[in-house]
């Protein structure tokens, strides 16, 4: 509730996925991650890294507007299995804010398609 007593709701949160072949699947998330949608995201994430022929996920920040830090946490715990399934793991696409708090935390190198990683 807010401070005048109204029922919040989760933030806006759509997330779409597809499947670019040979085990290679994104993610596409548009609106905000914060701590009343991240459970939704999680799940999403966690079924596809379980998915035995996903070889590659890939996370498309371009119309996401907001993440908090819990939203971090998130991407960075799915990290964690991706990396101990052996699936390459990556975010792309963040801009504004997103790409502000990404960056200011490392994480934008951490989770940068492999062929921009920087050694």
């Amino acid at each position: 509730m807010d401070a005048i007593g109204n029922e919040i709701g989760p933030a806006p949160l759509e997330l779409s996925r597809s499947n670019n072949g040979d085990g290679r699947a994104c993610l596409e998330a548009a609106g905000e991650i914060d701590i009343s949608n991240l459970d939704r995201l999680r799940e999403t994430v966690s079924a596809i890294l379980a998915e035995p022929q996903v070889t590659e996920l890939t996370l498309d920040f371009g119309a996401l507007d907001f993440i908090d830090s819990s939203g971090v946490e998130v991407i960075m715990g799915a990290k964690q299995v991706a990396d101990r399934r052996g699936v390459a793991y990556c975010l792309i696409n963040a801009h504004g804010k997103v790409q502000r708090v990404l960056a200011i935390l490392g994480i934008d190198k951490v989770l940068a398609p492999t062929e921009q990683r920087q050694p």
